[in-house]
């Protein structure tokens, strides 16, 4: 099959919506989420659009986000690709060549050399669990074009507690109200913590937060902001924790992650026992491994994937590799 390869600037096109609908399980497309989409803090998704070259018929999309990626303190610009699409049609008849026959290097490669030449630093991938096994299948390709690939694990504790709610430690109070003027100073203690974070100012934060129906939680230490975390339902009976900023490694994180936890359990708890949550998770990264664990958490069984590749020569690879990252499941 002969590709033709064609670079959007806006990811708003009629036979986007046709593969949307055709060949993915992800329900309708809403004027609601279209809109959170086109409203995105920092650009517009692009997309690239592979169409058979005899038939001129669309046989898949790769859709990239720009967003803002804190390294070493510094922001840099970024893309972040997401709703790809390939059509079973195109999966099987590149599956009879090789997984290295795939519309979906093409059309990434064809993505990565405009943002190259725009001059965007980096780009990043938490691929949904369907796509992992193929990306490792292409494992050459990933190594060949400078693209690292790392996993985070899912730790987890049950529902509901057992004692009832966490201690948040000395002179932390928990809270749902938000006062979104101090999120920014939050964010620039937070993203001291790991080498490399998503950018979580408060403008982008609350953005990201209207996508779902997330349980917003802060938490202060003498009256000051110390700690913020969006947690929310998702996956099998599952409190999920997602974007949390915190302004140590230490007690305010503590504090933070148990503040997420009791959320959790309180929505356990309220819950019939058809319907109730079994167990809060969480994407552990090194420096917050130590304090999960002496919450009670334990290692779960499924992996967050990550994959970052360097486009900006400036940047150092080592800089933005995989376990130097905090990336939540709502990245």
């Amino acid at each position: 099959m002969g590709l033709t390869l064609e670079f959007h600037e806006v990811a708003d096109l009629p036979s986007l919506d046709r593969l949307w609908a055709e060949e993915t399980d992800w329900g309708e497309q809403s004027s609601e989420l279209r809109r959170w989409f086109m409203e995105a803090p920092f650009g517009k998704p692009s997309v690239v659009i592979a169409t058979d070259g005899e038939t001129g018929k669309a046989v898949g999309q790769f859709r990239f986000m720009p967003v803002r990626v804190s390294v070493n303190g510094r922001d840099v610009n970024a893309v972040r690709p997401f709703g790809t699409i390939v059509t079973k049609e195109a999966h099987e008849a590149a599956a009879a060549r090789g997984p290295l026959e795939n519309p979906i290097w093409a059309m990434y490669f064809r993505g990565a050399d405009e943002f190259r030449a725009r001059g965007t630093g980096l780009i990043y991938i938490v691929p949904d669990e369907r796509w992992v096994g193929f990306l490792k299948r292409g494992s050459v390709i990933l190594a060949m074009a400078g693209m690292k690939y790392g996993s985070f694990p899912l730790w987890s504790i049950p529902l509901p507690l057992t004692d009832g709610p966490l201690s948040l430690g000395e002179g932390f109070t928990a809270s749902s109200n938000v006062n979104w003027d101090e999120v920014d100073q939050l964010w620039e203690a937070s993203r001291k913590l790991h080498g490399c974070m998503v950018v979580r100012e408060a403008s982008v934060l609350r953005w990201k937060l209207t996508q779902a129906a997330f349980t917003v939680t802060t938490v202060e230490r003498e009256g000051k902001l110390a700690g913020l975390v969006a947690s929310r339902e998702k996956g099998d009976r599952q409190w999920l924790i997602c974007d949390l900023l915190a302004i140590d490694d230490g007690p305010a994180l503590r504090a933070t992650l148990a503040a997420a936890v009791n959320a959790g359990h309180e929505e356990a708890v309220a819950r019939a026992a058809a319907n109730e949550l079994r167990k809060v998770g969480v994407l552990a990264t090194s420096v917050m491994e130590p304090v999960i664990g002496s919450l009670g958490f334990v290692r779960d069984e499924y992996d967050f994937p990550l994959v970052v590749q360097v486009l900006d020569k400036t940047l150092h690879a080592d800089d933005v590799k995989p376990e130097r990252w905090y990336v939540s499941a709502n990245d």
